[in-house]
């Protein structure tokens, strides 16, 4: 009996050494995968632009609708053909809130985000919200985008 106690306790032992007694970490929640793709979205548009981060991050048939102040970009084709001709600044964003469907192939991002033009110190700040889909190869891509921009400060 004491023999069986020590063996017990040994292979106990040897299981929590080598870590076997820990479950395999769980993957992150629909949510807290979109917000990480939202993240590395804005991310991208830092490190690479704005016109790449677009086109690379948009659907075939994603649109953009700015902020009131520019027409919508009704395909990647045209949000291409606008965002190449120039870089108009340093976009980045910060998700603040998410939720994603049921199924998990549809999801919305909502945060702040801040744009320096080129050469200015000045910043333009707003909100916005972003609807995702998945695609084919289950990888979130931005199917709308829209944004607000907050009043200029008061002098």
């Amino acid at each position: 009996m004491v023999e069986a106690v020590r063996l017990g306790a040994a292979a106990l032992a040897l299981l929590l050494a080598t870590g076997a007694a820990k479950p395999p970490p769980l993957p992150p929640s629909p949510v807290n995968q979109l917000l990480a793709a939202d993240r590395a979205y804005s991310q991208l548009s830092v490190d690479k632009g704005m016109p790449y981060a677009f086109f690379a991050t948009t659907a075939m048939d994603g649109r953009h609708y700015g902020n009131g102040s520019e027409t919508p970009v009704y395909s990647k084709a045209q949000a291409f053909r606008r965002l190449t001709r120039r870089d108009p600044g340093v976009l980045r964003w910060q998700p603040e809130t998410a939720r994603v469907s049921g199924d998990g192939h549809m999801g919305w991002t909502a945060g702040s985000w801040v744009f320096i033009a080129h050469g200015s110190k000045q910043k333009s700040t707003g909100n916005y919200l972003t609807i995702w889909v998945k695609d084919h190869r289950n990888v979130w891509k931005v199917q709308a985008d829209m944004g607000t921009s907050d009043p200029p400060p008061k002098k």
